[in-house]
């Protein structure tokens, strides 16, 4: 057996075969020993030869050395007189196709390499194994690779939605939960288009989704006699959703059960108190206008200018859309400046508890802070150890404004001012505590565990909305039948803000009752949902819906 059997296709005939070796790789230039070939287009076979030509192909690299075919081909006349194609090239096997620039043993190892690497990666592997394309080419042998669009599921499926453009447009994932393999991808997340596809395939009986209203609409319609599971992981966000909105609600109440708690478990400390005096206020430097006719109390100028503008503008026939725009500012603000007959003054700051108390410590740090010799983390460390609740960085833009706008009003270095001590105040965030009466009591932590017994026995509202959460939560586990129907009984009851969540769960009772009693889970969909934003990030933003598509059906 000669070596051109080890190194040219199997599939096609070849006569004589040279084998070099130059500086560009190497050259196997072959010539074609086929008996005869059919027309294209009548099929009818012909031994008549018309002429000869050469066909340059690219193939497999040979010791890490690229290979160049240069294949002696020949034109044959078509002896079929009712045929219309006179002459015709050689036709081989499907070791090589019309028009082709490389053996199809080449462009199958090249699609592979584009399909796990997209072009530009795949373009650089290409040039490694001395087989090179540009990104270009390698996106559109990925584009030519045929596989299946009509697969049968096993008639369990799970449906989501993915983001082309988050915010912008979107397009809908179908996945096997049985084979774990996405079977398709819709251009959209509508309700038509999902009930189009569910009616191509009567198998499926059982659809696992999240609460859209667009997918539960789309598999009525197309599959009425399939049934519908909601995801367990979106009905725990919007569980956790409900008892935030709960915990807003009762704002004042956590307010006071942090600062209750807090001399609980600091008896012996004393309580700041903030003292109020001329050298604790530090005025910034800033001009004032001598025409104060058009301010009201200490309200700045900006503000009065957007009151009156506003109330013109309204009076004029704006809407309130509009006026928030042109003034830029917020709707709620010009909604508020069209109630008001004047715009009332601002007799002392207003103090968020999500803001930081750094004005607290203004003197001190006007006193200790010694450019050179001071810097900004050793008055930071100084301050959280007597109370300061902001972050470093804040602190560092605080310090900034001060120092360098001139606003900071420096004391002599000769004086000493002293802070008083501050307990440690423990203050847990609405998003923390919704997680923590969710969680297990064992998981929690010593602290976490007294506040909540604490906030349990002085609200008892937001005892009860907890319980209800985690009963909730529970039914995932017992799966008892009848279950859910009770919780939305004893909710809808209830004086929590739970009420709200248990009757949207009505709505979509069906879905909801399957996700409590199955085993069903969506969660294989959101799995394959990162796999295709992987792939599609991998396309360097040359990812249409088509290519897409291919990248992720065709594995």
């Amino acid at each position: 057996m000669s070596i051109s059997h080890f190194v040219l296709p199997a599939g096609i005939r070849f006569g004589q075969v040279s084998i070099k070796h130059n500086s560009s790789g190497v050259l196997i230039t072959a010539l074609s020993a086929q008996k005869y070939s059919p027309c294209p287009i009548c099929n009818v076979r012909s031994k008549t030869i018309h002429s000869y030509y050469h066909r340059k192909l690219a193939d497999l690299s040979i010791a890490g050395n690229k290979v160049q075919v240069l294949l002696h081909c020949r034109k044959f006349f078509c002896g079929n007189t009712k045929c219309y194609r006179k002459v015709f090239t050689e036709r081989f096997t499907n070791e090589l196709l019309t028009y082709a620039r490389r053996f199809c043993r080449t462009t199958k190892t090249l699609a592979k390499i584009g399909l796990e690497l997209g072009g530009n990666k795949g373009s650089a592997i290409s040039r490694a194994i001395a087989c090179p394309i540009s990104p270009a080419t390698m996106i559109r042998t990925v584009k030519k690779i045929c596989y299946c669009t009509d697969q049968q599921t096993s008639g369990v499926i799970g449906v989501d939605d993915w983001a082309f453009k988050k915010g912008r447009n979107y397009g809908t994932v179908i996945v096997d939960l049985v084979n774990a393999r996405i079977v398709d991808l819709l251009g959209d997340r509508e309700a038509e288009t999902l009930a189009n596809w569910l009616e191509k395939h009567p198998e499926v009986h059982t659809v696992s989704r999240d609460r859209a209203s667009a997918y539960a609409l789309g598999i009525r319609k197309g599959a009425p006699q399939a049934v519908q599971v909601a995801d367990r992981f979106h009905l725990l966000v919007n569980l956790r959703d409900a008892l935030q909105r709960s915990f807003h609600k009762h704002s004042a109440v956590l307010k006071a059960a942090f600062k209750e708690f807090t001399e609980q478990k600091n008896p012996d400390k004393p309580q700041y108190v903030e003292e109020i005096s001329e050298h604790s206020i530090i005025k910034p430097s800033v001009h004032t206008p001598e025409n104060t006719s058009l301010f009201t109390g200490n309200v700045s100028l900006q503000r009065q200018f957007k009151f009156e503008k506003a109330k013109e503008l309204y009076s004029k026939g704006y809407d309130i859309g509009p006026i928030a725009k042109h003034l830029n500012a917020s709707r709620r603000s010009i909604r508020k400046y069209i109630r008001l007959d004047v715009l009332p003054a601002r007799t002392e700051p207003v103090y968020s508890p999500l803001m930081s108390n750094f004005d607290k410590f203004r003197q001190y740090l006007s006193a200790n802070y010694k450019p050179g010799l001071t810097t900004y983390r050793q008055l930071h460390q100084t301050i959280v150890a007597n109370g300061f609740n902001g972050k470093y960085s804040s602190f560092c833009d605080r310090m900034n404004q001060l120092v360098k706008g001139g606003e900071m009003q420096f004391v002599s270095q000769n004086e000493n001012i002293a802070l008083k001590p501050l307990p440690d105040i423990k203050i847990w965030s609405i998003t923390k505590l919704s997680f923590m009466a969710l969680s297990d009591v064992d998981k929690l932590n010593v602290t976490d565990k007294e506040f909540l017994d604490f906030l349990y026995r002085s609200s008892s509202i937001i005892s009860e909305a907890s319980e209800l959460a985690s009963q909730f939560k529970k039914l995932f586990y017992t799966k008892e039948p009848g279950s859910l129907q009770k919780w939305i009984e004893r909710a809808i009851k209830s004086d929590s803000s739970l009420k709200t969540f248990a009757k949207g769960i009505l709505l979509d009772y069906e879905a909801v009752n399957q996700a409590v009693i199955s085993s069903i889970s969506n969660g294989q969909v959101e799995g394959q949902v990162n796999k295709l934003k992987t792939i599609k990030r991998k396309m360097y933003g040359r990812a249409g819906f088509d290519l897409l598509k291919t990248m992720v059906l065709a594995n």
